[in-house]
């Protein structure tokens, strides 16, 4: 593939929106790492993106609140190419860890942030399910779960054996952190927020935050702000990020492990918050890849 087609495509995208998506078939989600590295030539300048036939990415940054924000716009043609991976491929459990752009590099991600971490948590709570393979079931109702359906759909639930009884459709992956910051379209409230399981106030503190939302079928919206290690930055509470969230257009919004955890990664590269030179490890990523040979 040559960079001249990358961006024939693109350009054909934008003058023809209304276009039919090329077929891809989709990729088995026991298969790690992806099969197919992302193309060199298909990010664009400045770390502003990626485009291929399967996969459209793109980078803007932007000021809020007396704080730099990243949003990443993400665009897939099949809801396989969203994947997860552990710092330890072969031992989902483990406590191993490594930065979000090293565990990148081995499962040929094109875009990586970092996840839940779940395999911090030593008492084991939380249902946890990675690439349709239930890793933990130990509800809890101290956190919200994140559930991604097989049409790649957000849903988000309490974390009860009621509430997973209820849901109907195949779930591939679910992560435990949260909260919730936009359900079903509806804003986290200050009440909620005011009754969450820490006494809220990791949620009411100012730092850098990341969050994961849906915009519309395979369409994403990860934002993630700078916050008072970063100069000029202030951070974020959990009511502004959710904010946020909801202004941009998220029909549900999730927030994920932040402070120096939180991490975007672009052609194996960390792009987010490099003021403060910290590339903190992590124990697992949710990742992007593409489809084309």
């Amino acid at each position: 593939m040559k960079r001249g087609l990358c961006l024939l495509t693109l350009m054909l995208m934008l003058l023809f929106p209304g276009a039919q998506a090329l077929a891809f078939d989709a990729i088995p989600y026991e298969m790690a790492p992806a099969p197919y590295a992302p193309h060199a030539e298909c990010f664009l300048p400045d770390n502003a993106g990626y485009h291929d036939d399967s996969l459209d990415i793109r980078v803007e940054t932007f000021r809020r609140d007396e704080t730099t924000v990243m949003a990443v716009y993400v665009t897939i043609a099949d809801a396989s190419q969203l994947r997860t991976g552990t710092a330890a491929p072969n031992r989902p459990l483990s406590q191993m860890t490594a930065t979000t752009d090293r565990i990148a590099k081995r499962y040929n991600a094109v875009l990586a942030i970092n996840s839940d971490y779940f395999t911090y948590d030593d008492v084991k709570r939380g249902v946890i399910v990675r690439n349709g393979e239930w890793l933990r079931t130990a509800y809890s109702e101290e956190r919200d779960t994140l559930i991604i359906d097989a049409n790649g759909d957000f849903t988000i639930i309490p974390t009860t054996e009621e509430a997973f009884a209820a849901f109907e459709g195949e779930i591939i992956h679910a992560f435990w952190f949260g909260p919730g910051l936009v359900v079903d379209g509806e804003r986290i409230s200050e009440e909620e927020i005011d009754a969450l399981h820490i006494a809220n106030l990791a949620e009411k503190k100012k730092t850098q935050r990341i969050a994961i939302g849906q915009l519309g079928p395979l369409n994403y919206l990860i934002l993630t702000c700078e916050g008072p290690e970063n100069p000029g930055s202030e951070g974020f509470t959990i009511l502004e990020m959710a904010e946020l969230c909801a202004e941009m257009g998220c029909i549900n919004a999730y927030n994920m492990d932040g402070g120096s955890s939180s991490s975007v990664a672009l052609n194996y590269e960390k792009i987010n918050a490099l003021s403060s030179h910290k590339n903190r490890p992590v124990g697992d990523i949710l990742y992007f890849c593409t489809l084309v040979p």
